[in-house]
């Protein structure tokens, strides 16, 4: 086969791949949730730049309020169990909590939060792996989540990452993997999309509030 017959069988390739994943709905679910972030994102900075004229001196109490009741022992437990049972708190929140409480090293610990976020994932896809042993916990979420458990039936990896990097919480696609048998070791590899996510979002509210 010729360079120019592999390039068409590719190209034609993406053309059924692209066809089929607009069928199924993974097109609507990507965008929508592109749609959601980009909200809430827009929500986050409009409302800082809103107050942020009348805040004066209320900056500063509200930091020592942050440094004194929300230290990173009570944080850092916090945000590993969200991230390990349904995704209960939008991650950006504790990023927001990261840049207020370490003003010097965001980053850092931007990073530790995307680890926990990741070993949270790992706990989800385990919990999910075991839940069979729960059948009307695993008969729930099968039916609560129906729509997740077929995309991860058909779109494996892309859905992992696209939940990695976007609203869908991370938990639930997690435990869906673990709950399908999706081989682990795979999914060790799309989950470490979500460091991308975190660094990403950070880029933007930290450079922006």
């Amino acid at each position: 086969m010729n360079i120019r017959a592999k390039r068409r069988t590719t190209w034609r390739q993406i053309q059924v791949l692209n066809r089929y994943s607009h069928r199924s709905g993974f097109h609507a679910l990507v965008l929508t949730n592109v749609l959601k972030i980009s909200a809430i994102l827009a929500l986050l900075v409009g409302a800082y730049l809103l107050v942020e004229p009348y805040l004066g001196s209320y900056q500063i109490k509200l930091r020592a309020f942050v440094e004194e009741s929300l230290p990173p022992a009570y944080v850092f437990p916090l945000f590993y169990v969200s991230e390990s049972i349904l995704g209960m708190i939008p991650p950006d929140l504790f990023m927001l909590w990261a840049r207020s409480r370490f003003p010097e090293t965001p980053y850092l610990m931007v990073t530790i939060l995307a680890v926990i976020s990741y070993l949270g994932g790992i706990t989800a896809y385990a919990i999910g792996s075991r839940i069979e042993h729960i059948p009307r916990v695993h008969a729930y979420l099968f039916e609560r989540h129906a729509q997740h458990v077929r995309f991860m039936r058909k779109w494996g990896g892309a859905f992992i990452i696209v939940a990695a990097l976007l609203p869908i919480p991370f938990a639930i696609a997690s435990t869906i993997a673990g709950m399908v048998e999706y081989p682990f070791r795979t999914y060790l590899v799309y989950g470490l999309a979500r460091f991308v996510r975190f660094y990403s979002y950070a880029l933007v509210l930290f450079n922006v509030i």
